[in-house]
């Protein structure tokens, strides 16, 4: 046991404690290079490694002197160990200061993100809407909160509602619920007088780029077939306003220009049914289904019901394009043959022939013999069906005029009786007035110039009528005597008077 605590006096002591420490500050160092970077700068490492170098030269001790000094030397050799891991302490420092000013530019960049980000958040980068739709512009605007103030006016460069300017440049950011200001095109001008050309010396293709470049967009161009005229030949050029004249002609007026297409050729493909027997109701819906020229021929017969297709111009089964000529024949029933109606009398034609409405009329003729056929309306053998007139007039001669005698008739009686007899038969014969003083009642007929004899066609007689105020009255006229004789001045003799159209 005395041996055991000799061992421990005051010199070993002190040599325990320092193990102590070295191990203790060992453990701390380990601790450090692990809490390190594994990669330094290279101007730090080099500057390191010559720090060491000379702190190695610096502590490394005299090696005879090491041994001389025997523990003390050790212990000495040992703390200047750790005043040396001291200043590793403070590079660790240093990196800890480093670290805080890396924390404090990332706030700071954390804030200029931050701002970024709010400014992108209330900023729009705009478009460029130049050429393009109101509609494109306002749907933009609805997604981006953004007011539209728009102003219109015309432009022969731009098309109507497309953008022609904007406040914002394409790519410049606006804020939202700001006010972006756009011009919008109204198309040309409706009001400019642009004189038409003539468009009888331009072709089609020249008539079009005319249109477009002077923007006419009231100004139609119309094709149309046609049979005459070539393809992109003019036809025409038609202005609603027909007062309007082509030299004062606006764009706002309506107006159409004509070109040809050419004669339309349509392929046979439509087979031609069998019309025979068929009505024409089933072939007017047929034609006209298949866009058909028919054309419609009546004839009677007398074994066709009328309506019913006798015939047809091409054969059944055939092919036929499209507004192809075609004719058929229809029945129009039985028909009615005028005869001749000069071997018949007047008095056998008007009662013999009840199909036909006889209408007989007999005038004077100086060239035919009385009784004889003058005229008839229709010519004889026609055919008339149901469908047609068959009303038939005609003419009987009566010869020559024959004069009558109207001695002893009344004046009164003269006009109806030369219109009845003569003037509507064809006769004119015409009287004049002679008054006389006779036994007879004043206007009585009492000589003639000429009677009871034939006379021409064309006759005027001289008839005498009584002036004789004093004669007894005729009672069957007045129906009852008078109380005394009327009484008329007295008319020379040799005085007459002529009554025209008589």
């Amino acid at each position: 046991m005395s041996d055991f605590l000799s061992k421990f006096n005051k010199d070993k002591y002190d040599d325990l404690v320092n193990e102590k420490e070295d191990k203790k500050i060992t453990e701390e160092q380990e601790k450090e290079e692990e809490t390190l970077p594994e990669l330094e700068s290279e101007p730090q490492q080099k500057q390191e490694e010559q720090a060491s170098a000379v702190e190695s030269e610096e502590t490394v001790p005299d090696h005879g002197a090491l041994l001389n000094s025997g523990p003390l030397s050790s212990r000495s050799v040992r703390r200047q160990d750790a005043e040396e891991d001291v200043e590793i302490d403070l590079d660790y420092a240093r990196k800890k200061r480093l670290r805080m000013w890396l924390i404090i530019s990332g706030s700071v960049l954390a804030c200029i993100v931050i701002f970024f980000v709010y400014y992108m958040l209330v900023h729009v980068k705009v478009e460029d809407f130049v050429d393009k739709p109101v509609s494109d512009a306002r749907t933009w605007a609805k997604e981006n909160d953004v007011e539209i103030e728009l102003t219109q006016e015309y432009s022969m460069e731009h098309d109507a509602n497309k953008i022609i300017s904007q406040s914002v440049s394409a790519g410049d950011k606006i804020r939202k619920g700001k006010t972006l200001q756009l011009t919008s095109s109204l198309g040309p001008d409706p009001e400019e007088v642009i004189p038409l050309p003539d468009f009888s010396v331009m072709s089609q293709e020249e008539a079009r780029n005319w249109i477009d470049e002077n923007k006419a967009e009231n100004l139609q161009m119309v094709t149309e077939y046609s049979d005459d005229l070539e393809e992109g030949e003019f036809i025409k050029l038609t202005i609603k306003d027909s007062e309007i004249d082509p030299s004062e002609y606006m764009r706002k007026d309506s107006a159409a220009v004509y070109y040809s297409k050419g004669k339309e050729v349509f392929e046979k493909n439509i087979t031609i049914p069998n019309f025979t027997g068929a009505t024409k109701e089933e072939v007017e819906k047929w034609a006209e289904a298949n866009e058909i020229d028919m054309t419609y021929e009546e004839a009677d017969s007398d074994s066709v019901e009328a309506g019913i297709i006798i015939s047809q111009s091409e054969d059944p089964e055939e092919k036929i394009a499209k507004r192809d000529k075609m004719k058929v024949v229809v029945s129009a029933g039985k028909a009615t043959v005028v005869p001749n109606f000069g071997e018949v009398t007047a008095d056998e034609a008007a009662t013999n022939y009840p199909d036909l409405e006889v209408t007989v009329k007999q005038v004077f003729n100086e060239e035919v013999s009385y009784g004889r056929l003058i005229s008839q309306s229709v010519k004889a053998d026609t055919k008339l069906t149901d469908k047609d007139n068959k009303n038939v007039t005609v003419t009987y001669s009566l010869g020559k005029p024959y004069l009558g005698d109207f001695r002893g008739q009344s004046e009164g009686d003269l006009p109806r009786l030369f219109f009845d007899e003569y003037q509507s038969k064809g006769a004119d014969i015409k009287y004049i007035v002679k008054y006389v003083y006779a036994p007879e009642v004043k206007g009585t007929v009492v000589g003639m110039s000429k009677f009871n004899e034939f006379v021409p066609m064309t006759y005027t007689v001289e008839i005498r009528v009584s002036n004789n105020a004093s004669a007894p009255p005729n009672t069957d006229f007045f129906g009852n005597d008078p109380e005394g004789p009327i009484e008329d001045p007295p008319l020379e003799e040799g005085d007459n008077i002529e009554i025209d159209d008589k």
